[in-house]
């Protein structure tokens, strides 16, 4: 299941509204991929500021029976009262004719309708600092696909340090010819390769390895307005990218910034 609907059910469990079954998949789901976690954690972190800067205030007795002469057949619940032998006197409240009635009521939607500005001006001023952007999204679907990767053992569909081996392997399972190298003389070892999907195209992935660590480097076909992306830190994975030779690549790992730099340079 894809990372949208996931997140629609990110935000019915926060609600309380998801059944077990799919709470379970979706804790399943969380497990493996960091960017819903993080989409899980913004949510969580708007609501919560939300309920900070919210009031909450019972509307006066006065204001309710006003509603209720302003709309007929409205019931004014009352609040609890002290049991009293006599009902304690109540200011007379004046009640209007239809034509001001209506005019009443439609101030009093007025005011609500400024309390939901404020709430969803305060929703934008916390999601939309954090909203990624297009690079952004990018790099949490890198990361998430190098994640899952290596939890579910499927880091390889071809393993073979020869380009000859791998570069060949792709022909007929992509509409593009990656480039493949393996600079084992610089420290980064070709391990093989596999196919993957970003953004809804399958793309190549050619797995390197720098001492203990893995680097998943994925690559497809760039567009001639491609610019060198902003390099990326999530969830403890670091990831740069650059665009050669008409292609785009992004680097992902947990090796040092400066290691996986090296790498990128060599591409």
């Amino acid at each position: 299941m894809d990372c949208e609907e996931m997140c629609r059910r990110i935000v019915l469990a926060l609600d309380g509204e998801l059944d077990a079954p799919a709470e379970a998949a979706l804790d399943a789901h969380l497990e493996a991929c960091p960017a819903c976690r993080q989409f899980r954690q913004t949510h969580a972190t708007a609501r919560a500021a939300l309920r900070r800067a919210a009031s909450y205030h019972r509307a006066p007795l006065s204001l309710r029976e006003a509603i209720a002469g302003a709309l007929p057949g409205a019931a004014v619940d009352d609040e609890p009262r002290p049991a009293v032998s006599a009902p304690p006197p109540r200011r007379p409240v004046a009640r209007a004719g239809r034509g001001s009635g209506w005019f009443f009521g439609w101030r009093l939607l007025n005011g609500a309708g400024l309390v939901a500005a404020a709430c969803a001006a305060i929703a934008l001023a916390v999601l939309l600092p954090q909203r990624p952007s297009a690079d952004g999204r990018l790099a949490e679907a890198v990361v998430a696909a190098h994640a899952r990767a290596q939890l579910t053992g499927h880091a390889l569909d071809v393993a073979s340090s020869d380009r000859h081996t791998v570069k060949p392997w792709f022909s007929g399972r992509l509409d593009f010819s990656p480039p493949v190298r393996d600079f084992g003389e610089r420290g980064f070892s070709l391990a093989g390769a596999r196919l993957d999907y970003l953004e809804r195209r399958a793309v190549a992935v050619l797995v390197y390895r720098h001492r203990q660590h893995v680097i998943d480097v994925f690559i497809w076909p760039a567009d001639e307005t491609a610019q060198r992306p902003p390099a990326h830190t999530l969830q403890g994975y670091h990831v740069l990218g650059k665009t050669a030779s008409g292609m785009n690549f992004r680097a992902v790992s947990d090796v040092e910034a400066d290691d996986l730099q090296q790498l990128v340079d060599l591409l």
